[in-house]
């Protein structure tokens, strides 16, 4: 059960919002407030999840509100409710899991509380020691746990790459004379064979000491990738999440800058991969349709100086295709 207070200090807004939040399942409000000193109580006294804080209020800022309620609960997670535009980048600062304009809206309030059970769950999963693996592989290949960057040394190029081609083939079993062809065609079979041994225990080797639930089953003539159900492919979760938006005929933006933020630069950044090149191409194509149907939903049901649209013109301003699609909606002058 996700428990959550709320706070505004129009009482007609309050009683919405807590009308909201009760249809959703799962959700218990443990209090709602129009005072900022009578929710600071109930924080102290009581178990709470989550918090949603109107930012525009006469007697404190929301953002401050939420600074003060940190200090006291540090892992309380805050969501901004306001009729106002200007104060979600300090919201960001604040690592708020999300900003709702008013009015809100049913289905704009699902996302938002699906997010904070994900992040409790995420968070319960860290505090019993389940650990999460993130391949991070749009942009520089790096491997993350639990949310921190674990410091891997490839004692060689080839080992990386083929690090790399594993995780691209984790769903299939990889003919070991196909590993030779693509990585060693230049050399002798005795000496790429030998070559391709090496480079797979560098691999096991830095799984073993990263504590990285991967490993590389030799059968006969293949090889075999096992993966604990805890690793998380970044570019499979990408492009999943990105083919299901596109089958909808509705467009979410909320949605849509979810799976967009995961997209921080082409596949395999920076690595010259020839084997890589049309699932580059794929990924992309993908990721540049999101932002054409987004652009054009904001460009139509938006104003030119609203918070999503800034978003989109950040998310896309270190590509210069993508950020050209934005600029075409005339949104830039």
């Amino acid at each position: 059960m996700l428990r959550i207070a709320i706070i505004d200090d129009e009482h007609l807004a309050l009683q919405y919002l807590n009308l909201l939040l009760r249809k959703l399942e799962g959700v218990h409000v443990t209090g709602k407030y129009v005072e900022a000193d009578d929710l600071i109580h109930h924080i102290q006294a009581e178990h709470v999840d989550a918090v949603f804080i109107d930012i525009h209020m006469p007697a404190i800022k929301g953002t401050d509100l939420a600074e003060q309620l940190l200090n006291i609960q540090p892992s309380l997670q805050i969501g901004f409710i306001t009729a106002y535009d200007e104060y979600a980048v300090k919201a960001f600062e604040l690592n708020a899991v999300d900003y709702i304009l008013k009015p809100v809206k049913q289905e704009r309030l699902a996302v938002t509380v699906q997010r904070i059970m994900e992040r409790k769950t995420m968070d319960q999963h860290t505090a019993t020691g389940e650990s999460t693996t993130v391949i991070k592989d749009l942009g520089a290949l790096q491997i993350y746990q639990d949310n921190k960057r674990a410091d891997v040394k490839w004692r060689t190029s080839k080992a990386k790459e083929l690090f790399a081609y594993f995780i691209y083939n984790h769903e299939n079993t990889i003919l070991k004379s196909d590993l030779i062809e693509l990585l060693w065609s230049n050399l002798s079979w005795e000496k790429a064979n030998a070559q391709l041994y090496t480079a797979v225990y560098q691999i096991r080797k830095v799984m073993e000491q990263q504590d990285i639930p991967i490993k590389i089953v030799s059968q006969k003539e293949f090889y075999q990738i096992d993966m604990d159900r805890s690793i998380h492919i970044q570019s499979r979760e990408f492009k999943l999440a990105a083919y299901d938006l596109l089958k909808r005929k509705t467009i979410h933006a909320e949605q849509y800058f979810t799976v967009l933020e995961a997209y921080q630069d082409e596949y395999l950044a920076g690595l010259d991969y020839f084997w890589a090149v049309n699932e580059r191409k794929i990924l992309k194509d993908v990721w540049l349709e999101l932002i054409i149907r987004l652009a054009d939903y904001l460009h139509r049901y938006e104003k030119t100086s609203s918070y999503n649209i800034s978003k989109l013109e950040s998310l896309t301003d270190f590509d210069t295709e993508a950020a050209e699609i934005v600029k075409e909606k005339n949104w830039i002058h």
